[in-house]
């Protein structure tokens, strides 16, 4: 069995590079690398600005660190056949699920080392100990998620359900007692608590030749593998997400603007898509969201000048494939509709689109800049947005069709 998990992971990993190439691509590292600076930079300058007395340091850590130990789930890899072909091996199971266990701490271990290291300049800030210290806080922070993986390794197996929930229940009390504890006291404390607690919640999990409740294990693993999918698909198209339209009536009154001519036959059908379509439309306003709490969220001009420019592009950008979604139509290829009213068609929308963004940018930045700044903010957006619809635009289109 152990091959058998071995091989298993190697398609699925093999699975998420192929994925992984969409999603880290250079918008998205730039947009990331753009927020790492930024938010390092706010929080170099927090830091500098708190005084070593500011009573609430070691409580937001500790808070942050209680939170943060859920995450993860037990990855099983298992199938909905397993149920029948794999029955037969069910003895063998108990080692398939260890190695299931050892390959799902890698995720929330990168997690809490990153979040430990980020927040360990704040507790040295306020107990004024050494940074020796950071070794200790990590290692009891992996302890309890690998106590709280093994309660997720029990609960597969049949008749666990009630037991699980008070397991854990139990590992989240212990777990918060034990944080603010290392917080308080010694860091080292806390380290022997969290191994006296793994070791614990080791002794209470043993399966004692229970049977494996395969359907609630199948589930569980569907769900895990769904939300990864989901976060992949904000990026790219994922055969097993499929894509669903919303009827959206309350939009209906925009499309009705649109006069019934035969120049505005593709301007209709890219309205509908954007507004309907579950791809684009979630883009758009998934984006829109984001750049809105950023621009919220920052106080310097040139900060918030460069994040809206950087959102205005990039829903540009997201929105261009638009332009061949309705090519698969017979209807469309049949129609005589020409060539230059469709990217005209597109332009349009596209100008339309930015031009919302731009304005709620603006708007957004109020709380911040004066009346003068925003106006000059929503000028520089103008320009940008010109500049893509009438430049770039066209020539992304013209490689498109070559």
């Amino acid at each position: 069995m152990l091959d058998f998990f071995l091989l298993r992971r190697q398609r699925h990993q093999k699975k998420m590079m192929k994925y992984m190439r969409y999603v880290l691509n250079d918008h998205f590292v730039l947009v990331c690398l753009f927020l790492a600076g930024g938010l390092a930079f706010y929080y170099s300058n927090l830091l500098n600005q708190l005084s070593p007395d500011f009573p609430w340091s070691l409580p937001i850590v500790g808070i942050i660190w209680w939170v943060i130990l859920p995450l993860g789930k037990l990855a099983t890899l298992v199938e909905p056949a397993d149920m029948a072909f794999l029955l037969p091996k069910e003895k063998e199971m108990g080692g398939y699920l260890s190695r299931g266990l050892r390959h799902s701490l890698a995720w929330p271990f990168s997690i809490e080392l990153f979040v430990c290291g980020v927040l360990l300049p704040l507790i040295v800030l306020a107990k004024q100990i050494s940074f020796i210290n950071f070794f200790f806080f990590v290692v009891m922070l992996w302890s309890l998620k690998l106590a709280n993986l093994r309660i997720q390794r029990f609960a597969c197996y049949q008749t666990t359900q009630k037991q699980t929930q008070r397991l854990m229940i139990l590992w989240f009390i212990i777990s918060g007692g034990i944080i603010f504890s290392s917080l308080y006291s010694f860091a080292w404390l806390g380290t022997i608590l969290a191994f006296v607690t793994a070791f614990g919640f080791v002794f209470l999990t043993q399966e004692q030749e229970r049977l494996l409740d395969w359907s609630k294990m199948i589930d569980q693993e569907n769900t895990r593998l769904h939300r990864i999918y989901q976060f992949i698909n904000l990026f790219t198209d994922v055969p097993e997400i499929e894509a669903k339209v919303h009827r959206r009536k309350y939009l209906d009154g925009l499309l009705a603007k649109i006069s019934f001519r035969q120049e505005n036959t593709f301007l209709y059908l890219f309205a509908r898509g954007a507004l309907r379509g579950a791809v684009f439309g979630g883009l758009f306003f998934r984006l829109l969201i984001v750049g809105a709490i950023l621009v919220l969220s920052l106080t310097d001009s040139r900060f918030i000048a460069g994040v809206s420019a950087l959102f205005i592009y990039l829903i540009g950008f997201q929105m261009i494939p638009l332009y061949s979604q309705f090519d698969y139509i017979g209807a469309a290829q049949l129609y005589p509709v020409l060539k230059k009213h469709k990217k005209a068609a597109l332009q349009r929308l596209m100008t339309l689109l930015l031009f919302s963004a731009a304005l709620i940018f603006s708007l957004c930045s109020l709380l911040h800049l004066s009346i003068f700044e925003s106006l000059g903010l929503f000028g520089l957006l103008l320009v940008e947005i010109g500049l893509f619809a009438w430049f770039y635009l066209p020539a992304r289109i013209k490689k498109m069709e070559d």
